[in-house]
């Protein structure tokens, strides 16, 4: 009997005990996992921007491991001052690691960094803030990122306002250096193509090269980058406005050129051999005539696409263009069959070059042909078969829907002190 008092003091003690063990436990665990995620939430937050507590879009620069192999021609130095100066007011740090890369080149021990901008946002209302718009960021596999941004009294400095700040400056950073890249690619091709013009004869009378050349001289011109009209709206807007003045040139002359293909194809359904090899003289300009135009409102469609930065979509830009390819392709492809009808009719062989005798020639050259059956035949014009071949045979271009670059990040290569911008060749075609 004289332990029930011990007891009954004794139980209260251990459930007590047992209760505080269990807490500080289940304290612990809670900690364990507030650590993991914060981790996994930092690391999640670095793969697109962090907004640090000093309301700065910081972007992390990765050193690239000494196994990394890039291919040289995914890079593209980038050399605008004004560009190399935006990204070093956006990205402090990459000053520094320049200055590394530089030192490092020196020792002859080459480093490569990385930094990575995010690129292409769209802004949409915020359900969760009033006033507020929201941000996504996207990469290759979607939405990225996203951060709310409020419209304030710009005399007002707030976290808020530096946020907004923060992301346009970084957009506006990644539109540069894929502006820069891309107008580059674009007015070297341009270039080709007036040196591809200059050698094609000339097809019934000068005033028709000349407007091509003069067409392809004046989307030259808005294709020389220039920082200025990436970053003025007015300027752009005049740039849009020339472009749509170009794209209905481009379409006039290339709806001439198919219209008179087809002319032509249709008032000689049969012609003599003379005749065929006169249509066939013509195509062969028409034909070049053809493919500079089609890659000339290729060009103007992509740089409409960049000077609207992501307001206006790619698909929106090429809607032209698809519709007068599409026409181009039904065009090559009734001349390929008018060809096939000519080359059976008049008994051509193509693939050596020669043609049947006929006539007089033919009943001639009919007994010594049961001997040896190249008295048949005679030999084509020199270029002639070739020039066949090549209307017959052309395969146009396929063209899928044009690359969103916008909506890709842009991928900064720090390498012996200059800057480059990491491309993939195939999505720049």
């Amino acid at each position: 009997m004289d332990f029930l008092p011990i007891a009954l003091i004794i139980a209260p003690v251990i459930a007590l005990i047992a209760f505080l063990v269990i807490f500080w436990r289940r304290k612990a665990s809670i900690g364990g996992n507030d650590v993991s995620n914060a981790k996994k939430s930092v690391s999640t937050t670095s793969e697109v921007l962090e907004f640090a507590q000093r309301n700065e879009i910081t972007i992390p620069i990765e050193r690239l491991p000494a196994i990394n192999d890039i291919d040289e021609k995914n890079l593209f130095e980038i050399t605008d001052h004004t560009v190399i100066a935006r990204i070093s007011q956006t990205i402090p740090a990459i000053a520094e690691t320049v200055t590394r890369t530089i030192a490092n080149s020196a020792l002859k021990n080459v480093e490569l960094y990385k930094a990575v901008i995010p690129s292409g946002t769209t802004l949409t209302k915020s359900k969760q803030m009033e006033g507020a718009l929201r941000g996504y960021f996207h990469g290759a596999k979607g939405v990225k990122g996203q951060a709310n941004l409020i419209k304030v009294d710009p005399t007002k400095i707030s976290k808020t306002t530096a946020v907004a700040n923060g992301v346009a400056n970084v957009m506006n950073v990644g539109s540069l250096v894929v502006g820069q890249y891309y107008m580059s690619e674009i007015n070297s091709k341009l270039e080709t193509m007036g040196k591809t013009l200059d050698k094609v004869s000339d097809f019934q009378d000068r005033e028709f090269k000349s407007r091509i050349l003069s067409l392809i001289s004046r989307v030259g011109e808005i294709s020389q980058f220039t920082s200025e009209i990436i970053e003025n709206d007015e300027l752009r807007s005049i740039k849009l406005i020339a472009l749509e003045d170009l794209k209905g040139i481009a379409t006039e002359l290339l709806g001439q050129v198919n219209i008179t293909i087809e002319d032509i194809s249709k008032k000689s359904p049969q012609p003599n051999f003379q005749e065929y090899q006169k249509n066939v003289d013509d195509f062969s300009v028409l034909i070049d005539y053809q493919n500079i135009l089609i890659s000339a409102l290729d060009k103007i469609s992509k740089l409409n696409y960049l000077l609207g930065k992501g307001s206006i979509s790619s698909e929106m830009s090429y809607s032209l263009f698809h519709k007068f390819w599409e026409q181009s392709v039904q065009i090559k492809n009734m001349l390929e069959q008018w060809h096939d009808k000519q080359v059976k009719s008049l008994r051509i062989d193509l693939d050596k070059n020669r043609i049947s005798k006929s006539g007089f020639e033919g009943i001639v050259s009919a007994i010594p042909g049961f001997v040896d059956d190249n008295w048949n035949y005679k030999k084509l014009k020199q270029g002639l078969a070739k020039k066949i071949n090549t209307q017959v045979k052309s395969e146009p271009k396929i063209w899928g829907k044009p690359h969103e670059v916008y909506y890709d990040d842009v991928e900064i290569i720090i390498k012996d002190g200059k800057y480059y911008y990491l491309h993939d060749v195939e999505k720049a075609e």
